[in-house]
């Protein structure tokens, strides 16, 4: 089946793999939703290949530009070899990581997580199902994993079509398991945490909390299960606070930190992350290095605006609690909120905290999380480490 692009499709031409509603003419024939479509530009030339799903916001994500490419079992078996051989320099000897991460690896909808001995899969796109056998059976030869585990309970698989089922695909389910990060051994619950267990895309910026903690005393707000806070007492800080409305999150931040023989310098609380950083910021400066990694504040670009004013009144709380010449490290993992938005409205923060803010890096998700550079949506995650002054 082929579909015929219209006149409102600049960005699919300029290298975005994603075709919306209303940008191609209907197709003359009906196909399934999961069909592997041709897709021409309006003069009939072949643009590439896709998957097809008349549901879906995003109708139809393009798996190739190549005329000449079949897409079927062994296409799928060379990108997912692709994606793990591309991953070697930048993990080295990690244990976990992220395997496959989706259209940045021309496999739209397909996330796959490396956790010690097992994988953890999403998929997001219904064109996906009907080859999950071969994406199963790659990874099992490749990683011979203990077992494959699908987290499927997303609100996205809705609006493609797939039933909210979390399922063993392969093996057997293995959970907690245990990984290493920066000197610090993690539980993680792969059934039930966040994300497919844990937010790998902050490695490198966990990494880098660590190299500024040594001496300082530290707050690690929206802290999960500890993972910023924990590397952060490893590599020397004096006392660290994690603070989380999650009390399951907050209980398995207290066992790693007592797996790793770090309670006798945390403090954990179950709260409200607004409402503590409001009411410990009314004390005045107190820390000197803070740690801000909110879930996103939209999901949708009409949200937006509501979305800044949560950021501007964490980091102007955030800002606040910092002692002059301290650090805050502050993130953003919504993507419809852009970099320079991001900035922005941090800067807005420190004016009505009256602080002085220098920039000192712009960070983003680690490297196994790589981005299109066609599709901005894929650079959802940014981390700006700031130096407050007086």
């Amino acid at each position: 089946m082929t579909v015929r692009l219209n006149a409102k499709t600049a960005r699919v031409l300029e290298g975005s793999p994603w075709i919306y509603k209303g940008q191609f003419d209907a197709p003359a024939v009906s196909s399934a939703p999961n069909t592997v479509v041709a897709v021409l530009d309006r003069q009939g030339r072949f643009v590439g290949r896709g998957f097809y799903n008349p549901r879906s916001i995003i109708a139809i994500r393009l798996l190739s530009r190549r005329r000449d490419e079949k897409i079927d079992a062994d296409w799928f078996a060379k990108k997912i070899q692709s994606a793990i051989d591309s991953r070697a320099p930048w993990v080295g000897s990690r244990d976990a990581y992220r395997v496959v991460n989706s259209e940045a690896d021309g496999l739209p909808g397909l996330i796959v997580d490396k956790y010690g001995p097992m994988l953890v899969v999403e998929v997001l796109s219904l064109g996906l199902s009907q080859f999950m056998p071969i994406v199963l059976d790659v990874l099992a030869q490749q990683f011979k994993p203990t077992g494959i585990y699908e987290r499927g309970d997303i609100p996205v698989r809705d609006r493609e079509g797939l039933p909210r089922v979390d399922q063993l695909l392969f093996g057997r389910l293995e959970s907690p398991v245990y990984i290493h990060e920066h000197g610090v051994t993690l539980s993680i619950d792969l059934a039930g945490g966040q994300k497919t267990g844990h937010f790998l895309d902050q490695y490198e910026n966990r990494g880098r909390v660590g190299m500024l903690a040594a001496g300082k005393k530290v707050f690690d707000a929206f802290s999960h299960t500890g993972g910023f806070g924990l590397v952060a007492a490893r590599h020397g800080a004096t006392a660290v606070t994690e603070i989380d409305i999650d009390a399951h999150a907050v209980e398995h931040a207290q066992q790693n930190a007592a797996d790793n023989s770090l309670t006798d310098r945390m403090t954990f609380v179950t709260a409200n992350a607004f409402d503590w950083l409001r009411q410990a910021s009314d004390q005045g400066p107190q820390y000197d290095l803070g740690i801000l990694d909110p879930p996103a504040f939209t999901k949708s670009r009409d949200r937006v605006a509501e979305a800044l004013k949560g950021y501007k009144e964490i980091n102007l709380r955030g800002i606040k609690l910092i002692r002059p010449g301290g650090i805050l490290v502050t993130s953003s993992c919504s993507y419809h909120v852009s970099e320079s938005d991001f900035i922005n409205v941090v800067g807005q923060a420190a004016y009505d905290a009256k602080r002085h803010v220098k920039i000192m890096e712009i960070r983003g998700q680690a490297p196994d999380h790589p981005m299109l550079a066609a599709l901005p949506e894929s650079r959802y995650l940014k981390c700006l480490i700031l130096e407050v002054g007086v």
